[in-house]
């Protein structure tokens, strides 16, 4: 058994390493779903928990740096000799809109967060031309927290509910949803009032 999980796990990590990095220019593919349950499963001691972050950080820093590039360059525009390709594109546009007007390193960093956030921020940053400098530290940080929020995440529940991988997996994805939804309402309605104010400042008379 001792073998099976062994083996298992040696080509589990570098697959979770290469979803993770697809999921920066495919934001609707699930890697988190992945990444959650591999820290569930390094909570019942069937994967190495220094080695999933270490994977799914790799992973995560490749993707994004990738999408940057793409962005930046404006190598995305290759893509439009494919359908996929202008599919692609558009996700990418309506992710970075989502993100909403956050144009500093901090505020990158923060809309990672929200739904799609982690692709909007890169994405954000190629458009804006951010210096390789500034956007690797960016890159870096966010794999960083990135991983470890999602990895934690399923660690903690493993750990403090006691139930079967499977079950702590569900469970953190639950948790994590409800996160997640909650931080995009927040947004939402803060970028909603702000738009709100600025109409309000404009139809105001000067005479008024």
């Amino acid at each position: 058994m001792v073998e099976l999980i062994d083996t298992w796990g040696a080509w589990f990590l570098p697959l979770q390493a290469l979803l993770v990095a697809l999921t920066a220019l495919f934001p609707p593919f699930p890697s988190e779903v992945l990444v959650i349950a591999s820290g569930t499963m390094a909570s019942a001691g069937l994967l190495s928990l220094t080695w999933v972050m270490i994977a799914t950080t790799l992973g995560c820093l490749a993707g994004d740096l990738l999408l940057y590039a793409l962005f930046r360059y404006q190598l995305i525009r290759l893509l439009y000799r494919w359908r996929w390709g202008r599919r692609l594109h558009r996700a990418m546009l309506r992710a970075s809109i989502r993100g909403g007007d956050a144009t500093t390193w901090a505020g990158l960093l923060l809309i990672r967060w929200i739904p799609g956030g982690r692709s909007a921020s890169m994405a954000t940053a190629g458009i804006m031309r951010l210096s390789w400098r500034h956007v690797l530290a960016l890159a870096v940080f966010g794999a960083v927290i990135w991983s470890g929020w999602l990895i934690g995440l399923g660690y903690i529940t493993g750990t403090t509910t006691g139930l079967p991988p499977w079950a702590s997996t569900l469970t953190a994805i639950g948790i994590g949803t409800l996160v997640g939804v909650t931080i995009a309402w927040f947004s939402t309605r803060r970028r909603r009032a702000r738009s709100q104010a600025s109409v309000e400042v404009s139809t105001v008379s000067p005479n008024s």
